[in-house]
Parts: C-alpha cells; structure tokens; sequence
C-alpha cells in the first residue's frame, strides 16, 4: 500500500512600504517582514513603491503566482499594504477565490470563505481609498500654501539649498580635485576642516559645469567632459538631488540648465499628476511663475539663459554635431535631420529616440512617444530607417507627379493681349502722313518697346 504525503502549504507574505526612507530610516519594512514570518509566512514578496501604483513587481508576480496555483495562502499587516483602491482590491479578492488561496489580515480578521468577511474586505478597501483621497488633497492644500506664501519648491536643483523656505546657493565643500590638493594633504588627510583641502563647493562646480556647457555647446558633449573631470560614472542618485549624489543624464543635465531657479525665480506646476503615481513635465507655458525670488543668489545671467537655449534649440533642431577638436569632422549624426519632427499621433508630444539590438548583430534605432505608457496609451515605435525610405519614395513620386503634369500641360502659344495692343498702337503712329522728327522718334521708341516685349514673349514661352 502506498501512502501519499501531505504535500506542505506554501504561504507567503506581502510587504509594502511607499518609500526607500520608510524601508530605510524607520525600519518600517523589516518591522512588516518579521511580522509575516512569525505569522507562519516561509516567502516574502516586498515592494518600495505607493500603494497607489497597480503595477507594483512584486505584487504582479505575486498575483501570478497565485493564478498558477503555486501558491496556498497570503499573510499582509494590513489590507492597504496589497491595494490603496477599490478596483485593484476587488481584482485582488477576485484572484484569490478563483484560485482557491486563503488571506490572512494580521490587523483585521477577515475570513475570504465567507460572505461577511468580503463585505469587511470591501468596506476596509473603500477606507483605505478614501484615506489615500484624503491623503492627496492634504497634499494639494499644502502645495497651494508654498505657493502662496511664494516659498522654494520641496525639491532644489544641483547647486542649491533651502534655508527657510528660500533657495540660497550651497557653499558647502564637496569635492576635492586630484590636481588642487596641496602638497601637505598627507597632513591633513585626517582634518576635519575640509576647507583646508582646497575642496570645490556645490557652487563651484555647479558653475564650472555651466562653463563647460558653453564652451562644448553641447549637453552630450559637456557631460561627457564633466564625468572625466570629476572622476564620476552612473551611479544610484535620487533625481532632487538631496543625497549630495552628483550625476546628470543628458535630459537630466538639459532640465536642470532650464531651470529657473538658476536665473533666481520660482516656478510651480513643474509637473502634472496623471494618476496612480504617475507624472509627466508639464508645458513651460503652464507653469506658474514667481520672478526674482532671490536675485543675490543667481547662478546665470538672464543673457546666459537666453543662449543655453539658442544653443539647446539649435542642437535638437539640427541633431548633434561632431566635436572638430576631438575627431577633426563637422558632420552630421545619421537620421539626425528627422530630430525634432517626429510627433506622437495621440498625445501630439515630441517622440524620443530609443535603439535595440538586432538579431543578426547591430543596433537599429527608432521613435517613440516619450509618454507611453504614462497617461499617453499610443504603444507603437516607428523605425528611423522606416521614415527614411518613406521620405525617400514620397520624394520620388511628387517628382514624377511634377515631371508628368510639365509634359501634359502644353506651352500657350500666340500673342498676349498686351503684345496685341502695343502693335495696334504702333500701326496708328504709322499711318500719320508726312516727316515729323517728333513723331519718328516716338515711332522708333515704340518700335524699341515692341521687340523688347517681344523678346520676353519668346523667352518665357523657351521656358
């Protein structure tokens, strides 16, 4: 007689948090996982992200999982750790009962086998919605006040500081250069005055970078010159830059160069909410601007601005040139000419370059809509290759249309009316009898303008 083992459950735990601060600092995170795992849980599943966003990763596999019936039951601390809506709540619960899959609410006792326990579910998911409602509108209120109290934004571009509620210029020593240390560094190597060490501050190298901007023209070129001067390479960085982390991307590097700050304004509505976590950059001309907030602590002229963005404008509108100094060339990136003139059929914003490897080796570039999949639902990329040998057959085809339209429309022939009324004309001086020196020399004057209008007759119709 064979005897069958029971085959173990496999219950697993979800933990949540909405930020690396909360995961980090307060230790939020690590409190929920040992939760879950003194509850029974032997697999946690964690996200670092809002529980407004439906796309969390390991939600998605988690709920994949359940699907497959890898799974046996779900231990969370609380309902709003899995979804803050009730939509995503109720595609949850539906999963779980499909599948057969038990849920276990540390803080709430819910019982998904029973009709009361998925009317609590729903009731404690309509709770979790409207405090997330709450949540957003404080944030709003909040917002509205700095502005109206015309106070600096929450973040600060690179080479500033908020000190009460104004943007100041950081003069806080950052980096010291290999070529500025002194010659006594060995000495002070254990000096906690860092200014001793002939250190740049955030001021300095902010400025510095704005410097190389104007002398590579260029945002891909300048990066290029800043990350070898500085000895930086990618690295995790939060995008306000308070971790004192320096890095740019090139969109990056180009926004933070638009700022306003950095001419010593203040502008809000930066960005719009679409929802879900989700934002986008908002017009400049919707942005809602406060003008010399603090003139003294200016990074650029407002005639340096005005050039960054000649210079930005002129690049995005021809496409990147090469650098003379470096390759000796002046020539044109490939498929450079179509940048800037290739738009999203949905949204109506401009499409961004992005590339991929080909199967049988290279790369291959194309366009797609910079919001895809952030409030714009058009998914579709076109090739630049693609564009091209559009561009190159419609060309060829209005050529010919133009070629055959020239051939089928025949050359009018015969005389003006204008040519017509000068001869007649002529004809009357003619027949005046008798010598009149007066009247010969009008004749040979209008006997000059005929042929000269003759001669442009016939010049026209050898066109």
């Amino acid at each position: 007689m064979i005897i069958e083992l029971e085959k173990p459950k496999r219950i697993v735990g979800y933990a949540r948090v909405s930020s690396r601060e909360q995961a980090v600092d307060s230790h939020a995170l690590e409190q929920q996982i040992a939760r879950l795992k003194a509850a029974g849980a032997t697999e946690i599943f964690q996200d670092i992200q809002s529980g407004s966003r439906d796309n969390r990763p390991a939600l998605k596999e988690l709920m994949k999982s359940i699907s497959e019936g890898k799974i046996d039951e779900v231990v969370i601390t609380r309902i709003d750790r899995i979804a803050r809506s009730l939509p995503k709540l109720r595609e949850c619960v539906e999963i779980f009962v499909n599948a057969g899959v038990s849920l276990l609410v540390l803080d709430q006792a819910i019982d998904l086998t029973t009709s009361q326990g998925r009317l609590m579910l729903n009731l404690l998911g309509s709770l979790a919605e409207w405090e997330t409602d709450l949540l957003s509108e404080r944030v709003r209120h909040g917002k509205k006040y700095r502005r109206d109290k015309k106070a600096a934004s929450e973040s600060y571009p690179w080479g500033y500081k908020t000190v009460n509620d104004r943007y100041q210029l950081n003069e806080t020593p950052f980096l010291c250069l290999i070529s500025n240390r002194p010659s006594n560094y060995r000495e002070l190597y254990h000096e906690t005055d860092v200014t001793k060490l002939n250190a740049l501050t955030v001021k300095e190298i902010a400025r510095d970078c704005i410097d190389i901007f104007f002398d590579a023209k260029g945002a891909t070129r300048a990066l290029k010159v800043i990350f070898q001067k500085y000895g930086l390479a990618k690295i995790n960085y939060r995008r306000t830059g308070s971790d004192g982390k320096f890095h740019w991307t090139v969109t990056g590097f180009i926004w933070w160069l638009s700022n306003p700050v950095l001419c010593g304004h203040t502008a809000y509505l930066q960005r719009i909410n679409l929802g879900k976590g989700k934002r986008k950059k908002n017009q400049r001309e919707n942005w809602e601007f406060i003008y010399n907030t603090h003139p003294e602590h200016r990074l650029i002229t407002d005639e340096e601005y005005l050039e960054i963005q000649r210079i930005l404008k002129f690049n995005n509108k021809k496409g990147p040139i090469a650098n003379p100094e470096l390759d000796g060339t002046n020539s044109y990136r490939e498929y450079a000419y179509q940048s800037g003139l290739v738009f999203c059929a949905e949204c109506g914003s401009k499409c961004i370059t992005k590339s991929a490897k080909r199967r049988e080796g290279g790369m291959y570039y194309y366009f797609a809509c910079r919001y895809a999949g952030m409030g714009c639902k058009n998914l579709i990329s076109t090739r630049k290759q693609n564009i091209e040998d559009a561009l190159i057959q419609t060309l060829v085809q209005r050529s010919q249309t133009l070629a055959n339209e020239s051939e089928q429309s025949p050359i009018p022939q015969g005389k003006s009316e204008k040519l017509k009324e000068l001869e007649s004309r002529l004809d009357a001086l003619d027949r005046i009898p008798g010598f009149d020196p007066d009247l010969e020399n009008l004749k040979a004057k209008r006997l000059f303008e005929k042929s000269k209008q003759v001669k442009n007759h016939a010049s026209r119709l050898t066109i």
